[in-house]
């Protein structure tokens, strides 16, 4: 795909806000995972490790999502005033 054929604005800023909650979710959820399990005691570091991600995974995903869709929207903003792409 070339980057004349990218999809319209409006779609392009929700679909790159959707997966920027994807790789939040996925990367995100790995690094608390293995943060709660570090920091876990004995015996409960499965447990800690899953209430980690629980409930940090959410947020770093939210983080990645408004980045991606902020990203989107500069980016069609300065190619609409632009009249480039």
């Amino acid at each position: 795909m070339s980057f004349h054929d990218r999809e319209l604005c409006p779609d392009r800023i929700v679909t790159d806000a959707g997966a920027g909650f994807a790789m939040g979710a996925i990367g995100g959820g790995f690094f608390h995972f293995l943060k709660g399990l570090y920091n876990s005691p004995k015996g409960e570091r499965f447990i800690g490790g899953a209430q980690a991600v629980r409930l940090s995974g959410p947020r770093v995903a939210g983080s990645f999502a408004v980045w991606g869709g902020l990203f989107s929207a500069f980016d069609c903003t300065s190619a609409y005033f632009r009249h480039k792409e």
